[in-house]
Order: C-alpha cells, then structure tokens, then sequence
C-alpha cells in the first residue's frame, strides 16, 4: 500500500513538472512573436532575415534533439530538464537585452536547445514513470500545457509590450522560468528511473529506428506537425485579402485549434488505449483531410472559426497516441532507453514544423491557398491508407 502510494505520488510529481514545463517552453516560445519581429526591425533586420531568425529555432531544436535524448539516458532525466530550464532563462535574458540581430539568433538557437532538452527528457520521464495503461492519458495532459502556452504567449507577449516596452516581457518569462526551475528541482528528487532501464547500446539504437512502427509512426509525427504550420503562413494573408481581418481577428481565429487540440489531447489519450492508435489516428486524419480544403473556399469567418475547431480536434487525434506508441515500440524491442525514443519525436515534430510552411508557402503561390489546401489533403488521406493497410500500429486494448 504505501510503495503504491509514493509511486502514485512521484507519478502526479512527474505529471505537473513535465507540464508546467512544456507550457512554460511554449508559453516563451509564443511570448516573443507579437514582440521579436518589430524589434529586428528596428535593429535593421530584413523579412528574410527575420523569417531566419525564427527558423533558428527549429533547427536548433532539430539538431539538438538527438544528443538530448542520447544525454537523459545516460545521465537521467534530472539533469537535461534543468539545463532546459538555465537554457530557456539564458535565452530570454539575451532577447532581452540585445542590441544587435546576431545575439537574437543565438538567443532564438539557444531557446531551441533548451526545447530539446525540456521535451525530450520530460517525455522519456512520463514513459518511465507511467505503465502503458495509463501513458497515453498522462502525455495528452502534458500536451495540454502546450496548448495552454501557445494560446497565452502571444497574447501576454503583446499586452506586456505594450504596457512596459520591449523588456518587460522577457523579465516576466525569465521570472516564469526561474519558478518553473524551483518546481523541476524540488518535484524531480523522487521520479528518477534507475540508470539500468535507461542505459541502451549504438546497436540497440539501430535496431529500433530500423522497427517498421517506429518508421511509420515518425511519419504520423511528421505530417501531425506539418498540417497545422502549413497554416501559419498562408491563412493569415487569406484572411487578410479576403475579409480585412485585423490582426487582432486572426490572432482570435488561430486560437481556436488551439483550444480545441488541448481539451482533446488527454482524451485522445485515454481512446487511443481504448480503441487504438491505428484507429483513432486515421479518424484525425480523416477529420483533418475532409475540414482543410473548406478553409479556402467558404466565405464566412463563423464557418472558418467552427472548421478551425474542428482542425484542432483533428490535431489531436493525430499526433496525441504517437507518444505512447513510441514508448510501445521501445517497450517491443527490449529497449527502455526512452531519452532517445522521444528524441525521434522531437526530431520528426521539429521537421514537420519546418517543412509545412515551406510546402505551404510555396503551393499557395504557385496555386492558391485552396488548392494548397486541397494537397495537404490528399497527403493525409493517403497516409491514413497506409496506416490501414499497416499492422504495425496497435490495434486496441485487446491487443496490448
């Protein structure tokens, strides 16, 4: 009863400071877009320059990734998630009080790093911690605090700015992460996993990337992170040229996925255990390929709004049961070594973050937002046949 009881204990601290530290990430992450692009400006910063600066982060977090996960499951979880923590204080510091635009690209390069230490041994810790059972539900809270960081950055972001000027919004975030710090060093003393069920070799490594679920589950990965950044460059101008939406009208419209992907996040979760990641991922597929072409083509905002919900949920049910999935395929192959499992997640999100808007900026100006749409479509529909005609995926309950 009482090895239940702390284990129950060390579970719920695990939870809470793996949460509150991807919503702190995201929330830092957000908190600089209604702030950054004015300021490079005035440092003398072109469009292409400030679209690097922002591109920064994802290739940091890109490359950094793997090391990260090679790094927790060496040294365990503790200590690269209180990196992430001085890494993300550093960063914000340095945005604050740079002057030239070359310490915002490493101020935004070391934001990345930061992220890839934060996620991926904060993920790896809940594998650790959490059975299988209970895994999905447990990482769709998590994912939660994403949600809640991307909805509340850009709009804390912008009131701070205008309320204090350029610094204050970076003072309030490294005061967030120095509170968040207190709770990774104090909540983290009693959830570390025993170096044996960490410790995995090159070979075993090798093996696992090689498995045909894990290859076809990065994929998920991929595509997950892509469809919703395909949107950031692309429906904003639509927005814009068709209804005159401000940007304040915008900023309101992209949080509505928002909403949506973090009250469906711990629900997918629970349903992918329930009835299957193969199965509920196909239905986000499904869902997401059947409301992306209707954003370009009707002609009323209300109607953008209730399809951009329905993209959130859509979201959700895509990417939510890959992070128990991926923790099953290391689980199949005899290899715990989690860090770097979810590294392999990190590095598939941050690619399909940075490959969507590409595609979707160069397909909406080559053929229009509605015919770009209509493509990312047919991508998803033709992924939710593969995952169909795969065994890979499993399949429910009944088959864990």
């Amino acid at each position: 009863m009482q090895t239940d009881r702390s284990l129950r204990k060390a579970q719920m601290a695990a939870l809470w400071v793996v949460g509150i530290a991807i919503f702190t990430d995201m929330l830092v992450y957000g908190l600089i877009v209604p702030v950054l692009p004015r300021y490079a400006l005035s440092l003398g910063a072109s469009q292409g320059a400030i679209g690097m600066l922002f591109g920064s982060y994802a290739a940091a977090l890109l490359l950094a990734t793997p090391l990260m996960g090679i790094w927790s499951d060496r040294a365990g979880r503790r200590i690269p998630m209180l990196f992430g923590l001085f890494g993300l204080a550093g960063a914000t510091i340095l945005f604050g009080f740079s002057h030239q635009f070359g310490l915002l690209v490493v101020a935004r390069i070391l934001q990345g790093v930061a992220a890839a230490a934060t996620w991926t041994a904060g993920l790896a810790l809940l594998a650790d911690i959490f059975p299988p059972a209970a895994r999905g539900k447990a990482m769709g809270y998590a994912l939660s605090g994403q949600a809640a960081g991307m909805l509340l950055g850009p709009a804390i972001g912008g009131w701070l700015y205008q309320w204090g000027g350029y610094n204050l919004p970076f003072l309030v975030a490294a005061g967030l992460a120095l509170v968040d710090g207190f709770l990774r060093f104090l909540l983290l003393r009693d959830t570390e996993p025993a170096a044996s069920a960490r410790q995995a070799s090159a070979q075993d490594m090798f093996q696992l990337i090689r498995r045909p679920k894990l290859l076809l589950i990065s994929g998920v990965i991929v595509l997950g992170a892509s469809l919703p950044s395909a949107l950031e460059p692309t429906l904003p101008i639509h927005l814009q040229q068709v209804f005159s939406a401000s940007p304040g009208l915008i900023g309101l419209l992209f949080a509505i996925p928002t909403v949506a992907y973090g009250v469906t996040s711990p629900l997918a979760g629970t349903f992918a255990y329930r009835w299957g990641a193969k199965r509920l991922i196909m239905i986000g597929l499904i869902i997401t390929a059947i409301a992306l072409p209707w954003i370009g083509a009707v002609h009323h905002l209300t109607l953008i709004g209730l399809l951009l919900a329905v993209l959130g949920i859509g979201f959700g049910c895509i990417l939510t049961p890959t992070l128990s999935e991926l923790s099953a395929a290391a689980d199949d192959a005899g290899i715990r070594s989690y860090g770097f499992t979810f590294a392999i997640y990190n590095t598939a999100y941050s690619f399909g973050m940075f490959a969507g808007p590409i595609l979707s900026g160069t397909a909406a100006e080559s053929f229009g937002l509605k015919e770009c749409l209509i493509l990312f479509s047919i991508i998803a529909i033709v992924y939710a046949v593969i995952i169909y005609r795969s065994a890979a995926l499993s399949a429910g309950n009944s088959a864990v």
